[in-house]
Formats: structure tokens, sequence, C-alpha cells
């Protein structure tokens, strides 16, 4: 068995404030640089001027690396918890890895969290112009 299989729920080293978050593993899969995990994380308190609340409270979906989910995952909560069918975010991560367009994350979880608040912070006005336009991810060559 993986260490790591899809469906479990796990406790991980977080930032202060969020140690009721966790992380579930929502797929496997193999790189050549070795095994990727997708993750969710739950019960976040990551600012966030875009969302109702100012709150976003999860992550849907990051790809790390076995070694980060080695290094940050701390406890099992749950084995098998129930997982969403939509493939679509793992399906267009993947669609952009294949291009040479995205990767995998090998920031600790803590790490992600808090780069992720800081840019969504430093650059809110910015990007509520291109959601209420193009969405939030566009595109563009700057030549």
């Amino acid at each position: 068995m993986a260490p790591f299989p899809t469906g479990q729920r796990c406790t991980y080293r977080t930032r202060p404030g969020e140690e009721t978050s966790t992380a579930l593993i929502l797929k496997r899969g193999d790189l050549p640089l070795g095994p990727v995990l997708h993750v969710r994380l739950d019960s976040l308190w990551l600012h966030n001027p875009l969302t109702d609340s100012g709150m976003q409270t999860e992550l849907g979906r990051l790809p790390i690396t076995e070694a980060v989910a080695q290094a940050c995952l701390t406890g099992l909560v749950e084995k098998h918890a129930t997982l969403s069918t939509d493939l679509s975010g793992y399906q267009q991560w993947r669609t952009a890895l294949d291009a040479g367009e995205a990767g995998v994350v090998a920031a600790s979880l803590a790490q992600i969290v808090e780069a992720l608040e800081e840019a969504i912070n430093a650059n809110a006005e910015a990007m509520r112009v291109h959601i209420s336009t193009d969405g939030l991810f566009e595109k563009r060559n700057l030549n």
C-alpha cells in the first residue's frame, strides 16, 4: 500500500491559529521526479478580500511531492474520506503540466498557504479586475 493513499485525511504542520486544518489526499500520481499527491486543505483561516467573508477556509487542490507530505503530515484523522468525483481541477493541472505550464509544489503546506495569502492580499485589487473580466487565471504572453 502507498504511504499516503487517496481518501486519507491527515493533520499537518500548520500556521499558528490553523491547528484544526486538515489535508485530504485526493489523488496520487507518479511523475519522473517521483510520487505526487494532490491534497485539499480544509478549516483554513486564509485572509482573502476576494471572498464575501474576507476569509478563505479551503484550498481545493494542491499538487505536492511525496517528500513534502512526509515532512508535513503529522497524523491520521480519517482513512476513507468521501472524495469528489469531479476531476476537472486535476485534468486542468495535468494539461498545463504536460504543456510545461504547471508543476508540483515542493514547499511545506504552511509555507504554501502563507505565500498564497500574501500574494492574494498584495494583488487583490488587480485580481478583482481580472475576475470580473477574464476570470482569476488568464494566460498571456508579456512581450
